[in-house]
């Protein structure tokens, strides 16, 4: 029998429909929130009804009376008689349309149950996100500025399923949600969860408007955190270092990507229905199956028919239509209907809570919450002890672990002054640094040159020994020349000298290497012909003293005969 709540109560139950399994027969007599509601309102199962009995009362009571003369009258019975149809000549397909119902029914409850874990499971992240924000979060008013947000996009989201099969036009949306205008400025304004700029962009927005309030709940708690306070929790002891920070932002989007998956997951559920092709299948069969079985009933008890069948064909069609009609109802769990989600249960329920979580003032013993004093006393053996005061003395807590609350927000201010005085010390200490890099990477470019100096060094050295070579070489041929021009040689001789033949492997032409051709060459020895006869001619030296000499002979014996005496000098070939 289903439990008697009270009316507070059950507003608060998402299924409203709750029960007694172990009541069997007091749940039997119970008409409301049953089959019996959505199967005795279909017109079609009376019509199987009215047309079993119709067939029932013709064969039995029909006759053709004399009085009535009707030509060619035959009796309903011998009729049907001519036409016989038991339950068993229908039992194949009897076993189809079972088939398909139950397996229509499970579908149906599979959907039914996967949003049902979904419903609870947006409620819950939503109560995690409370949770956190309670622990971490020390104003009442910085926990509900991140936490109305993810309210108002569950109150938009259930509205926005009401209106969208409202205007498709679905028998389990009789009422009328009203236009989002309307709605946002009933319950969203109204609650406290949207402010008036946030309201007039949400309605301008054409996307989905209950994702971009996720994305003003994370950036809420983001800037919350940078903030000081009142306006943040910049300093908050339960924050003060960057991993909590890290960890409650990691944890907060968690819950927060959570819920959107689980709202997408629903909104998916609804537009994906059994297949139409199946759900017309599983109807037509249905009806026809029952249609047979109407007049199938008429040759119960040996195909003489019974009073019985009255009875039975009624409840066989309730069961057959009742089990359709239940899956039908469960396929759409957010109607009107006694199996369905109370929508304000899920919507109203939650904000309460969630309210009073965020916005109820903290415990006057949390700042000793964690102390291993703060606990029953227990006995060496480790069980209470019972003889313990039920409230525990105050003075024996250790002075840190019970901070007044009003010393928070100047212990808070102390800890920004110190957070902005090691600020300024990380910049001039990071300028430092910066001055530090500059002057080590100026000293790696002089050690660099410094290494690069041996090498120019090097190759200077040997530019300036290639050039005394050169000009060594230079002089030589100078010298060589000199010398032939004095001794008197022959042009040819003394600029030419004896041809010679380049050394094997050299290439003279203008294809060799241009060290081969340029390179000053010494002027090569005097060939033996040439030595002869430099020393059968008298030099210019020899020529010049001979006629000295025979100048002094002829002037102490006349001087014609010295200067005749000497030989004539060779000739001269003129250039």
């Amino acid at each position: 029998m289903p439990y008697v709540l009270k009316k507070a109560d059950e507003d608060k139950l998402v299924i409203r429909r709750q029960y007694d399994a172990n009541s069997t027969l007091k749940n039997m007599g119970t008409l409301t929130g049953t089959a019996f509601e959505l199967v005795f309102v279909k017109p079609m199962y009376w019509w199987l009804v009215i047309f079993h009995y119709l067939l029932y009362f013709l064969k039995r009571f029909h006759k053709c009376e004399e009085e009535w003369k009707i030509p060619n009258c035959t009796p309903t019975a011998e009729f049907f008689a001519k036409y016989p149809m038991t339950i068993g000549d229908i039992s194949m397909l009897s076993s189809l349309v079972t088939f398909f119902v139950v397996f229509y029914n499970g579908s149906c409850f599979t959907k039914y149950n996967v949003m049902y874990n979904n419903v609870i499971a947006i409620q819950g992240k939503i109560h995690n996100v409370g949770l956190y924000l309670r622990a971490y979060y020390t104003k009442s008013s910085t926990r509900w500025n991140v936490i109305r947000y993810l309210l108002a996009s569950h109150f938009l989201f259930y509205y926005s399923l009401r209106r969208r099969y409202k205007d498709w036009g679905s028998s389990q949306y009789s009422e009328d949600p009203g236009t989002e205008a309307e709605f946002c400025n009933s319950v969203l304004l109204k609650k406290g969860v949207l402010i008036q700029p946030e309201y007039d962009t949400l309605l301008r927005y054409k996307g989905s408007k209950h994702k971009l309030l996720y994305s003003w709940s994370v950036i809420a708690m983001k800037r919350i955190m940078q903030a000081a306070p009142p306006k943040g929790e910049k300093g908050n002891p339960m924050l003060n270092t960057e991993f909590e920070q890290t960890a409650l932002m990691t944890n907060l989007k968690k819950e927060i990507i959570g819920m959107r998956q689980s709202i997408g997951t629903i909104d998916n559920s609804m537009l994906f229905p059994i297949p139409f092709q199946y759900y017309h299948i599983v109807n037509v069969t249905l009806v026809v199956f029952l249609h047979l079985l109407a007049y199938g009933f008429l040759f119960m008890a040996d195909k003489l028919g019974s009073v019985f069948s009255l009875v039975a064909y009624p409840l066989v069609a309730f069961v057959l239509m009742g089990l359709l009609e239940v899956a039908n109802a469960m396929s759409d769990p957010f109607g009107s209907d006694a199996c369905d989600f109370s929508q304000d249960a899920i919507v109203n329920g939650l904000y309460g809570e969630t309210k009073k979580l965020c916005e109820e003032p903290d415990e006057p013993f949390s700042a000793n919450i964690g102390d291993p004093l703060f606990n029953p006393k227990r006995n060496p053996d480790g069980s209470l002890d019972e003889s313990a005061p039920a409230d525990l003395d105050m003075s024996e807590l250790d002075d840190e672990a019970r901070i007044p609350h009003s010393e928070v927000e100047r212990l808070m201010a102390e800890r920004d002054a110190l957070s902005n005085y090691g600020a300024e010390g990380v910049k001039l200490l990071s300028l430092q640094v910066k001055r530090l890099t500059q002057a080590q990477s100026s000293i790696f470019q002089v050690v660099e040159k410094l290494q690069d100096t041996p090498r120019q060094l090097r190759e200077t050295n040997e530019s300036a020994l290639a050039r005394v070579v050169r000009l060594e070489n230079l002089l030589q041929n100078q010298l060589m020349i000199l010398k032939g021009e004095l001794r008197g040689d022959p042009y040819e001789m003394r600029y030419m000298g004896e041809e010679l033949q380049p050394p094997p492997g050299v290439n003279p032409g203008p294809e060799a290497a241009p060290q081969q051709r340029g390179a000053m060459q010494a002027p090569p020895a005097p060939s033996a012909a040439y030595t002869a006869a430099a020393q059968a001619t008298p030099s210019y030296h020899h020529f010049a003293g001979a006629a000295g000499a025979g100048g002094g002979a002829g002037g102490g014996g006349g001087g014609g005969a010295g200067i005749g005496a000497s030989p004539p000098p060779p000739p001269r070939r003129q250039r």
